[in-house]
Formats: structure tokens, sequence, C-alpha cells
């Protein structure tokens, strides 16, 4: 007995049927210092069809890039031990996650912190408390998309 399923009808559906159906779960290293907000984020993102892993500070955070090679990262930029440019400083001098897109999370202002945080090698820029639509948007293009913006891929 065959099933008939409608095709989504837009990219949003597309890239959440993807998820669910295939076998491969893209894998987002979520790091941030809040319990309350780890928790919210990675339960948020699992619901999507997302594997999670977490960090609590900035050099568990490089470890554990390090060893799991996740899809994307999502970085506080304020971290214990190490904040979040340094991170991803230290994640865009690793070949196996150059290419790997970072999005910052903060609450400070944007128009004072989003130049570093690119010049850095962040990919975006997110603001607290976040905008999950936004947020979705970013990782549909970001994994989903399979590439970085064109503007923010550093030239030769």
């Amino acid at each position: 007995m065959s099933r008939n399923v409608a095709a989504p009808t837009s990219s949003k559906a597309a890239a959440a049927a993807r998820r669910t159906i295939s076998l491969y779960r893209p894998t987002i290293l979520v790091a941030e210092d809040s319990a309350d907000s780890r928790e919210m984020m990675q339960l948020l993102l699992e619901t999507k069809g997302y594997q999670v892993i977490a960090a609590d500070d900035g050099m568990h955070a490089v470890e554990v890039a390090l060893s799991s090679r996740p899809d994307l990262v999502l970085l506080d930029l304020e971290l214990p031990k190490l904040d979040g440019l340094s991170v991803t400083r230290e994640l865009r001098l690793h070949p196996t996650l150059t290419e790997v897109p970072i999005i910052i999370l903060s609450g400070h202002d944007p128009s004072r912190f989003r130049q570093a945080a690119l010049e850095a090698g962040c990919d975006d820029y997110l603001l607290k408390p976040i905008d999950f639509d936004r947020m979705q948007e970013l990782l549909d293009r970001m994994i989903d998309g399979g590439r970085r913006p064109r503007s923010l891929i550093k030239s030769a």
C-alpha cells in the first residue's frame, strides 16, 4: 500500500521534511553558560530535527568542536574561561572547522559588536532574546543550504 505525501510548500517546510525523513541529523554545538538558555535551545533544536551537543564555557566549546566537528556552532559572546570571539578565532585555526558556520548569540548591541564578531570569523550575529524564526532561517541557509553567505567568505 503506497502513501501519497504532499510536497512541502515552503523552503522551511522542505528543510524540515529532509531532516525528518533523512537518517542524517545535522549536529549543532550550543555553547552557552546559562543552563536554562542552553537547555531551552537544545530542546527547541532537537524538536526541529537537529542533534545537539552542548558546552557551558569557551574552553569546553573548543574541545567539543574539535572532537565532534559540528555542522554549525551557536556561540554565546560572553562565555567563562574563553569568550565567544576567542573561541571563534581558535576554531578558525583548525582546518576541519574553517568552513563550519558560527553564529554569535548576544544581548549586546549589534552596532557595537557585530563587526568584531564577523572579523573574528563568525558568520552571523543574533541578538538575545533570540528571534527563533530568524534563527531557523539562518540554520536553513547555513546547514540545509550547504553554503555560507558569499559576503562573509574571506577572499584568498
